[in-house]
């Protein structure tokens, strides 16, 4: 969904009102790396945090697309940079807990290669269908009727991500045989979805949201533990019987290792104050996102967690990935 030019300006006046969190913005450019393409959530939510914290972290802060590989190639050029504190990655969570276990050689370790600053939203995905499938499917049990009968693929915005292996848990314990086409963002899976050319997403939240009052996308079950705000009449997997379909992705921000701790604490600070502010609340509202921080010392914890709960999964599907 895009936000407009007031919208922007409007949080750009309150963010004047927020405390400080050090005397001066440090000079130079800061640049904000995303790895999926414009336009999308993550994008939006970049420039949104960038427009926040340049006059309390760095000024200018900028986004920079790094497009492509699921987000690999933003946080590779995060990996190279100075550790300065002035590039800086906002990654969704597969690339940081999924992928090590999925590319057999991964080039970077999420560990190793990077410290972790803070998570800023996290959201569930939604199991959508367009006009790709027939009309009269509205609820899970419908559709997997239709799909036993009619081989059908799922759209997620990269291979190895969460969403992919919730269709792929999802896919296999519903019995059927439905094929994982991984694509480069949301936002290119939008057009695809509302076309017909492909049937179906486990897709983020927010990027389906403007479409479904229309009735141009039918959500038929989110991952969330409990019923989603933003579609509370749409029953989670857990309540379909299907408990194993159940996880949040969230967005975090992320420098290179060796980042002194003083850089790192600025950086959060001047993110956390930006994000009390209630016009950027609203903003991820409006976007399906739920506000979301933690410590970085939470985050890594959360990160380690992650991790290992994930690493049986990816195992057990035999899914890996050589380049």
């Amino acid at each position: 969904m895009s936000l407009s030019r007031r919208t922007f300006l409007q949080g750009s006046a309150a963010c004047a009102l927020l405390p400080a969190t050090a005397a001066h913005a440090q000079s130079g450019t800061a640049r904000i790396y995303v790895g999926f393409a414009a336009g999308g959530t993550l994008d939006i939510i970049a420039r949104r945090i960038a427009e926040k914290i340049r006059a309390t972290y760095a000024d200018p802060v900028i986004v920079e697309g790094r497009i492509g590989a699921g987000g690999r190639i933003a946080i590779d050029a995060t990996k190279a940079a100075a550790p300065d504190g002035m590039s800086i990655v906002l990654s969704p969570s597969s690339p940081i807990v999924i992928f090590p276990h999925v590319y057999r050689k991964l080039s970077y370790d999420p560990v190793l290669d990077l410290a972790p600053v803070t998570p800023v939203c996290s959201n569930a995905q939604a199991f959508v269908v367009g006009p790709g499938v027939p009309d009269s499917v509205r609820n899970l049990a419908q559709f997997v009727d239709w799909a036993r009968a009619n081989k059908t693929f799922y759209a997620t915005p990269a291979a190895g991500s969460i969403m992919h292996f919730q269709g792929m848990v999802f896919s296999n314990k519903a019995g059927l045989d439905m094929t994982h086409a991984p694509y480069r963002g949301m936002a290119a899976i939008i057009p695809d979805l509302l076309s017909g050319t492909i049937a179906t997403s486990m897709a983020v939240m927010g990027d389906v949201l403007p479409h479904i009052p229309s009735g141009k996308l039918r959500p038929l079950a989110v991952t969330s533990a409990q019923r989603s705000r933003f579609l509370p009449d749409v029953p989670t997997f857990a309540e379909l019987g299907f408990g194993e379909v159940t996880g949040i992705d969230w967005y975090g921000l992320f420098v290179p290792a060796k980042t002194p701790v003083a850089v790192i604490d600025k950086l959060r600070q001047a993110t956390h104050a930006a994000m009390k502010d209630p016009a950027f609340g609203e903003a991820l509202t409006q976007m399906g996102f739920d506000t979301y921080t933690l410590s970085s010392t939470e985050l890594a914890a959360r990160i380690k967690s992650e991790t290992e709960y994930w690493g049986p999964i990816a195992k057990s599907s035999g899914f890996i990935i050589d380049g």
